[in-house]
């Protein structure tokens, strides 16, 4: 199924009323038409995604159902009626919405395809963050502006967002040596069949071995940009300047594609695993959907493993390039969930629209022959 449709869930709410809230949502498709605009001018590049533009690889594996998975579990694609098994095209990304090093501050990205759910294959989207950056897709459309732009814009959003802020730099000011050692979250939740919600996500499987020595002695060294953080002083400006000087000053010696580079390794030794699991939503204090800014903790709603993914094979690092990931690519047992959640159907849809992407979903045998 595509698209989100239907009565709201039991603890959504429509921010203000349905015609409201999509009418905002129709604005916030201009502005990310708009802010596409500006990243291809500013980067003298073509149009393209207005995140996750950087592509770090794209593989091909399986999501294989655990037979333990407990009952509340069993819903959608992850019921009886689902396959034991599905064959999963994953693409690993930077955040921004440009090429840019490695090395410097970014969210990392996680896009599941999974072909055999339904009708069209189902998308699920994770970033190495536990939350999005915003409350609603309004505050999250307003940091998207404030990035590009950059400068004292995104100094001045962030000094009246703190609660992003913090999240911002707690995501980003990280040393990553390897994209298969990190952990990807949903950010906002869906829907678990229709009478429950979850949120889900993937972390290294328990088996994973670390980055390689090469890899960490190459990009190790230049951990000292994040080691300063607690020293700036109070003033955001003050960390900014510090970031940009350290992270540039890092990068000269890295290779700018080294995430790549260390995927294509690791998969050249073996198969990448995760475990993917659900988090239940529990209550609307400490398991909020309409609030995106809430961590759903793991000691109010800990992590049920249900499946293992098994990446085996690279099919290019930009074959995902023209593909289109996006929450409207739903199983209707799991509806992307809250303002967040409804909203990015339509920002999904402006960016994908305005680099040109694929029309239709491919078929399994594209990537996976018989």
């Amino acid at each position: 199924m595509t698209g989100s449709g239907g009565e709201l869930y039991v603890h959504e709410r429509y921010k203000g009323s349905r015609d409201e809230e999509e009418t905002e949502f129709k604005h916030h498709a201009e502005r990310v038409a708009a802010t596409q605009a500006r990243l291809a001018g500013t980067h003298k590049q073509p149009l393209r995604r207005v995140f996750h533009a950087k592509p770090h690889g794209c593989l091909a594996g399986r999501l294989t159902l655990r037979k333990d998975r407990p009952d509340t579990t069993r819903q959608g694609i992850f019921g009886p009626k689902g396959e034991s098994a599905y064959n999963v095209l994953a693409r690993f990304s930077g955040g921004v919405g440009f090429d840019q090093h490695d090395l410097k501050p970014d969210v990392r990205g996680l896009a599941l395809k999974i072909f055999g759910a339904g009708a069209s294959p189902v998308d699920f989207l994770m970033t190495n963050g536990t939350n999005p950056f915003g409350a609603d897709q309004e505050e999250f459309v307003q940091f998207m502006e404030a990035t590009a732009e950059g400068g004292s814009k995104l100094v001045n959003f962030l000094k009246d967002h703190t609660a992003v802020a913090k999240l911002l730099f707690k995501t980003t000011l990280r040393f990553i040596p390897s994209l298969a050692t990190e952990q990807y979250w949903s950010g906002h939740p869906y829907l678990l069949g229709p009478n429950r919600a979850m949120k889900f996500n993937v972390r290294p499987s328990e088996d994973t071995p670390p980055a390689s020595d090469d890899a960490l002695r190459e990009a190790g060294g230049h951990r000292s940009f994040l080691d300063h953080l607690g020293d700036l002083g109070d003033k955001l400006e003050h960390q900014f300047d510090r970031w940009r000087e350290n992270a540039e000053a890092a990068a000269a010696t890295v290779d700018p594609d080294y995430l790549t580079k260390e995927l294509q390794d690791r998969l050249r030794r073996g198969p990448i695993r995760f475990v993917f699991s659900v988090q239940l939503e529990m209550d609307e204090r400490t398991t909020p959907i309409e609030n995106t800014l809430v961590e759903w903790k793991e000691s109010d709603s800990p992590s049920i493993p249900i499946a293992d993914l098994e990446l085996i094979r690279e099919v290019g690092t930009d074959a995902c390039g023209n593909l289109r990931f996006t929450p409207k690519h739903c199983h209707p047992d799991h509806r992307p969930l809250g303002n967040m959640g409804r909203g990015r159907i339509f920002t999904y849809g402006a960016s994908q629209k305005g680099r040109g992407a694929s029309e239709g979903e491919p078929a399994v045998s594209e990537f996976f022959p018989v």
